[in-house]
């Protein structure tokens, strides 16, 4: 098995939400601030007392980064940047089937399509082009679905919009960095018109993919669970 290994990780427990960017901690005793990248609620995972994980940070405003959280079945990562470094690890490491290594190269990164920054560009050597925007479906629904999104987002609409406009060169990947998660599905409850322009990009034949990921304390890595989930839309 690859693993994707995170550098010195320390356990630390949940102490409360501050506000969206940070989260206080506790690590022996010590209550610490916690610098979190992904603008989900995450109200069922940042609850207190619940075990996670942080990477050690610079700077003034907080102490440290927060990524994986305790989840039903394990770690599940809720480090956006980091769900990402891993994506194009393992597509390196050509684990992931239709994003196989051998026929496309990242060409891009925050690739502009219209007014937005698609995260990005991937080229094959006959210039085929395929742009891939992620979203973290770090929600687990009770029949164990990763669900993406967990609140309204606005920036989500629009990526999704200008990609509808590009049906044929875009693509979505749902990353479900939850252990045991069956596939994906949108949770319409979260924004209601995420799920109708979902329904829109199937009809328009967008690419719609999702993998599966977690945090494995054990071995300080995150695990690819499955590269190619089942997506309901």
């Amino acid at each position: 098995m690859v693993f994707f290994k995170v550098p010195n990780p320390f356990e630390v427990k949940i102490v409360e939400k501050l506000n969206r960017f940070v989260v206080l901690v506790e690590k022996e005793g010590k209550l610490l601030r916690a610098h979190n990248t992904n603008t989900g609620r995450l109200k069922e995972l940042l609850v207190k007392g619940r075990r996670a994980f942080c990477l050690p940070k610079k700077g003034q405003k907080t102490d440290c980064r927060l990524f994986a959280v305790e989840d039903l079945y394990g770690f599940a990562v809720i480090d956006t940047s980091l769900q990402m470094e891993a994506f194009e690890f393992f597509q390196k490491m050509d684990l992931i089937p239709w994003l196989s290594s051998k026929r496309w190269f990242l060409k891009k990164r925050n690739y502009r399509v219209g007014n937005s920054l698609i995260d990005y560009l991937f080229e094959d050597l006959k210039g085929h082009k395929l742009l891939i925007e992620v979203k973290s479906a770090a929600l687990r629904s009770e029949d164990n679905y990763g669900m993406y999104p967990d609140c309204p987002t606005e920036r989500g609409r629009k990526h999704i919009r200008e990609l509808l406009n590009n049906p044929t060169e875009g693509g979505l990947l749902f990353i479900c960095a939850l252990p045991r998660v069956k596939g994906f599905k949108p949770y319409c409850e979260g924004d209601k018109e995420i799920c109708l322009l979902l329904k829109e990009a199937k009809k328009k034949g967008l690419l719609m993919k999702a993998l599966g990921m977690h945090f494995e304390p054990s071995v300080g890595a995150i695990l690819l669970n499955n590269p190619d989930l089942v997506v309901k839309v």
